[in-house]
């Protein structure tokens, strides 16, 4: 079995100007990322833009990299911060009209699951930017809420409040399709062709 070699050793070579380490952590994670700027922005053009300007960061920033820390969330933090200043620059623009789709998504045959997928994408490019963010993170790539605080430049406790917030508004935004139990049910209404 072949040693791993991780992101921390592979940026460390990135700071001594190594471009084909630059290339490997691109590899690494131009896909998870891509699909956090997309849903953190709705526009897969500008996340392919941002893409690029994120891996032009951590050249350009390459020497105020910590090994202390996960290589991922530097990269995210990174990713983040660009895509806030994009959000900002553009408020008059809703970023949030295209919702992608994204690769791994579950059960992609049944009609009845994309509807689902569909709404709740809605449902969480419908959040505050904010919330978006931490719920992004912590739900489609599994950071931690430590991790998310060093991300988003603020506290783990304000963290944890954006995330609670953020799922009172999904669970509301999505009642029709959770019951009483919190099993999830798709309305017939919801996958009836009748009157389209």
């Amino acid at each position: 079995m072949a040693d791993v070699i991780t992101d921390e050793l592979i940026m460390a070579r990135v700071v001594a100007g190594d471009m084909t380490a630059l290339g490997e952590l691109f590899e690494r994670y131009k896909q998870p990322l891509f699909a956090f700027l997309c849903r953190l922005l709705g526009r897969r053009d500008v996340a392919e833009d941002l893409l690029q300007d994120t891996f032009l960061r951590v050249y350009d920033r390459r020497r105020t990299f910590k090994p202390s820390l996960r290589f991922a969330a530097w990269l995210y933090a990174i990713a983040h911060h660009l895509a806030i200043d994009t959000l900002r620059r553009d408020a008059r623009c809703d970023y949030r009209d295209e919702v992608p789709d994204t690769p791994g998504a579950a059960l992609e045959d049944d009609v009845a699951r994309r509807l689902l997928g569909d709404e709740v994408r809605r449902a969480v490019a419908a959040l505050p930017a904010d919330q978006r963010t931490v719920i992004i993170l912590r739900e489609y790539h599994d950071f931690s809420f430590k991790e998310i605080a060093a991300i988003a430049g603020i506290s783990e406790e304000a963290a944890r409040v954006r995330a609670f917030r953020a799922r009172q508004l999904l669970r509301t935004a999505l009642a029709e399709y959770v019951d009483d139990a919190g099993n999830v049910s798709i309305p017939s209404h919801v996958t009836s062709t009748e009157g389209r």
